[in-house]
């Protein structure tokens, strides 16, 4: 699997490539209890995340900082139990070829992809466990380089907050309150499968048929614009992020492309393609 998204399916890896090229989050304006910082450093082959060792369960702002020669993001995996990170490389190997995740293994959130240099921030609730700060925009990662943070803690009842709304379920997303310009959007998954979002604006007349038709052929070009894709990182059914996402008025795709925990196709080729209006 190629950059650029997290567990994104090689039939869209050169459009997703392309779309993403200017990727990256602002932080959002709700205050959090804690602010937790990972930074990552090196080269393609051979970078590693610095991250604090510790946390507390609840509310966080987390602000990743790209510092490799590479785009990378930092996709978030939660632990349950003691697992080495050679299981950990290898759950995530599994998830990205469209196999069964391990029943201890659940994706936490994180940020979306960064060129290097830049930095971006997203705000959620951290339930206790180990986590591990993955770049899941390359290959696979050496199990040695791998970091984790431990969130201690009784589990949390804090809720976020904002006034645009972007809801994902089994197999659709709805949006309220989306506007051109800044949006402060609470990125909601009340499903029961892990879900992302990705935005790209539709050409012309196309619609999300057109896309979903495209993804599903191995030789048709998606009809969206391979410019100014927005992202957000994979979190489990239940779980939400403040994301701050500048859109320009038009009309946009909603897609998802992973997989249901029991493995499968990507949920973009099982209708998790909408199509949504800024005005």
């Amino acid at each position: 699997m190629k950059p650029i998204l997290p567990w994104r399916p090689s039939l869209v890896a050169l459009f997703i490539l392309a779309a993403t090229a200017s990727i990256g989050l602002v932080a959002c304006g709700e205050d959090s209890d804690q602010e937790l910082a990972f930074e990552l450093t090196g080269s393609s082959k051979s970078a590693r995340f610095t991250a604090p060792k510790s946390a507390d369960s609840g509310k966080a702002e987390i602000t990743f900082t790209n510092n490799s020669d590479s785009a990378s993001d930092m996709q978030l995996i939660r632990i349950e139990g003691d697992h080495t990170p050679e299981e950990v490389v290898e759950g995530l190997g599994k998830a990205m070829q469209g196999k069964p995740f391990p029943d201890w293994f659940f994706a936490a959130g994180g940020t979306s992809t960064l060129r290097p240099g830049k930095s971006g921030s997203v705000t959620q609730v951290l339930e206790p466990g180990t986590y591990f700060p993955i770049d899941t925009a390359g290959s696979l990662p050496d199990p040695e380089s791998l970091t984790s943070v431990e969130v201690t803690g009784d589990e949390s009842d804090e809720e976020l907050e904002a006034d645009t709304t972007v809801t994902a379920s089994e197999y659709q997303f709805e949006a309220d309150g989306l506007k051109a310009g800044e949006n402060e959007i609470d990125f909601h998954n009340a499903g029961a499968q892990p879900h992302h979002l990705l935005i790209s604006k539709l050409i012309g007349d196309a619609t999300a048929e057109d896309v979903e038709k495209a993804f599903k052929s191995s030789n048709r070009k998606p009809p969206l614009e391979e410019k100014g894709g927005l992202a957000t990182a994979v979190i489990e059914g239940g779980e939400s992020q403040l994301v701050d996402f500048d859109l320009k008025p038009g009309r946009y795709a909603f897609y998802c492309f992973i997989t249901d925990r029991q493995g499968g196709p990507p949920h973009a080729l099982k209708g998790m393609v909408d199509e949504v209006e800024v005005e």
